[in-house]
């Protein structure tokens, strides 16, 4: 039993006394399984020490309660969430190097040096904070670590090489499939990969919409051409698709249209649709990669910027076989006169066909890799013609 803070003498006690001591010897009870007489409380000792912490400029000071006594020895407490809290309060992030495009440009890169930064030593700075409490030091000094950036100038300089670029023309385009591809360009230019970073067409672009300043031009829709909002956007994914193709990254997603479309060979289109069609690759080259794509006039060009490899590449389509359609479609119409007929819809035959990809080691053949195996549909032709007119 603990001993109580005073000491009762028994030959003083009123038998008022004796009731009031009964009532509070129960209430100890009650509380805290044994009988104490607490007459007043005495305050716990204060150790009379500090500390001041300088880390990276600043300064953090300590006292009691802060600093407290534990079997004889003077602690911080909670230290570890202290130093932590000094860390994020003092950590000067490095600054990786940066890369601006400006596709326009015969050298479109315009490079930004990286700059490192610092932080404390957290491990250190637990051991210091123990060593000098207990040596009753006032003030310590946190080390310092130099924090590297991911992203050096000497790397992007080495990735600054055209790998690859590849052109599509759009010549005889509506002013707004025009659009659509100059805006789509804006979007998937300039992006930088780092290793094994993967790209993907429709994250980037983001949704083709009016509220985004796409317009609405020529698609393939089930087979069909039609107008959609975006029209003009899976020949900015196909012209990529061709150049990541040349310089040399991994593709993981990519997807042929219904029909054969004319900017590209066949097997070497990439069409893409939000929600269940994307254009995908990895940047697997182990350096940094920067995606650039300008269009200008009736054309548009996306090129590969990379680290120079030993490995090149050459697109190879192979016809396999041609798929007749089955004749045009009469259509009667009210426009013509009767016995006269217009093609508004030309018949276009559809195609088998393969996509191949023949690699080169510093200018030696090395081998042939099959890309992939598509059907494209034909186009059934349309004509109108002018119906005999009632005239009775």
């Amino acid at each position: 039993m603990l001993k109580s803070s005073y000491t009762i003498c028994m030959q003083h006690i009123t038998c008022k006394k004796i009731k009031y001591i009964i009532v509070i010897m129960a209430v100890n009870l009650l509380l805290t399984g044994s009988f104490l007489l607490h007459a007043r409380a005495y305050p716990l000792a204060k150790i009379n020490q500090t500390l001041t912490v300088v880390a990276l400029g600043k300064e953090y000071s300590f006292c009691y309660p802060e600093i407290d006594v534990y079997k004889g020895e003077p602690y911080l407490k909670n230290a570890e969430e202290v130093v932590d809290g000094i860390y994020f309060d003092t950590i000067i992030r490095p600054q990786d190097a940066k890369a601006i495009i400006h596709p326009e440009n015969d050298n479109p890169f315009e490079l930004i040096s990286e700059a490192n930064g610092k932080c404390i030593d957290k491990e250190d700075l637990l051991i210091k904070i123990d060593r000098s409490l207990k040596l009753k030091v006032q003030k310590i000094y946190a080390s310092e670590i130099v924090l590297k950036p991911a992203i050096t100038m000497e790397m992007l300089k080495k990735s600054t090489y055209k790998r690859a670029f590849f052109t599509t023309n759009y010549i005889y385009s509506s002013e707004e499939r025009k659009h659509n591809i100059g805006l789509c360009a804006k979007y998937i230019g300039g992006v930088m990969l780092k290793e094994n970073q993967e790209f993907s067409f429709n994250e980037v672009v983001g949704e083709r919409t009016e509220e985004r300043g796409f317009k609405s031009a020529r698609i393939i829709e089930k087979g069909k051409f039609t107008d959609g909002i975006g029209g003009g956007v899976c020949q900015v994914s196909s012209t990529l698709y061709n150049a990541v193709l040349l310089g040399g990254l991994r593709v993981t997603e990519r997807h042929a249209h219904s029909m054969a479309v004319s900017y590209v060979e066949p097997s070497f289109d990439a069409m893409v649709s939000m929600g269940y069609a994307d254009l995908k690759f990895v940047n697997d080259t182990g350096g940094i990669i920067f995606i650039i794509a300008f269009s200008k006039g009736d054309s548009i060009t996306v090129s590969v910027y990379g680290e120079r490899g030993q490995l090149t590449y050459k697109r190879v389509s192979e016809v396999i076989e041609k798929i007749q359609p089955n004749g045009y479609l009469k259509t009667p119409s009210d426009v013509l006169a009767e016995g006269e007929e217009r093609i508004v819809v030309y018949e276009k035959e559809g195609i088998v066909s393969k996509g191949l990809l023949e690699v080169y080691k510093n200018g030696k053949f090395e081998k042939t890799v099959l890309l992939s195996s598509d059907r494209y549909a034909p186009l059934q032709g349309e004509i109108i013609y002018g119906k005999k007119h009632d005239i009775s």
